[in-house]
């Protein structure tokens, strides 16, 4: 329980701060909670895709020997034994499967049902109106998505549960989400809103896969701490950034629809 509520201070500061850039113009009643459920919905369906495209990643490593073991739990324990203790080789092709793996089931995945969810809602309730109206309901779907996360993540870990709630990347993909999408409604260019999850999606790639190498291999963990370096720094850039425009009005700029 400690470990949770670890995990939520930065969420929960990052969402007062989205309602006091509201307050002059506020959203409906109701807007925000119906975001914050849509990025709980985005994150528990992300967990579904994920978790079943894990599956099949392992049943593609499977030998037809080892598949046919899995009629019980005592030769399911088995095989991920065998897996688990099988020597993983980092060679050019593994790391480029490895890279286009995590971008697949968890880079685009997760961004998808981001943009998707809070999408939903933003239709239903009308409720965008500038660019920075746009901005702020993926901010918000992201920060509810990475508040699920953190908390099913530290949930016994402490550790991990302050790391967690120091690093808000969520929300970080969420504004470039946010600024491509809405880039693409002002110039009326479909590019421009296709980086709205392409490039989330790339960025969270290079950032999960570079904890992912670490698995494979201990000398990796320079490059793991570099990234996590790159990414708190383009966290609190994207924090300066967007508090900057807020008060130069530069994202008060009308969008005629979602």
């Amino acid at each position: 329980m400690l470990a949770a509520l670890l995990a939520m201070p930065v969420s929960v500061g990052l969402l007062i701060w989205f309602l006091r850039m509201k307050k002059d113009d506020p959203f409906p009643k109701y807007t925000f909670v119906k975001l914050l459920i849509a990025g709980a919905i985005a994150g528990i369906l992300s967990a579904i895709v994920t978790f079943a495209g894990a599956v099949i990643n392992l049943l593609m490593q499977m030998s037809p020997e080892q598949i046919k073991l899995l009629t019980n739990t005592e030769g399911i324990l088995q095989v991920v034994q065998q897996i688990s203790q099988t020597p993983k080789t980092v060679t050019p092709d593994t790391l480029l499967l490895g890279f286009i793996r995590t971008f697949i089931l968890i880079g685009f995945v997760e961004e998808f049902f981001k943009f998707m969810c809070a999408k939903v809602v933003m239709r239903k309730e009308g409720v965008v109106r500038t660019w920075k109206d746009a901005l702020l309901c993926f901010a918000v779907t992201a920060v509810s998505f990475q508040l699920i996360e953190d908390i099913g993540y530290a949930s016994g870990n402490i550790i991990i549960a302050v790391f967690r709630a120091l690093t808000p990347f969520h929300f970080t993909f969420a504004v470039a989400m946010g600024y491509f999408y809405g880039l693409g409604k002002i110039k009326e260019n479909r590019l421009y809103s296709a980086l709205g999850i392409i490039a989330p999606a790339f960025i969270h790639t290079l950032y999960d896969f570079s904890l992912n190498l670490v698995k494979l291999d201990d000398n990796f963990v320079f490059l793991a701490l570099l990234m996590n370096a790159v990414m708190f720094i383009l966290t609190v850039f994207t924090i300066l950034k967007l508090r900057k425009s807020h008060k130069n009005k530069d994202l008060d700029i009308p969008i005629r629809s979602v």
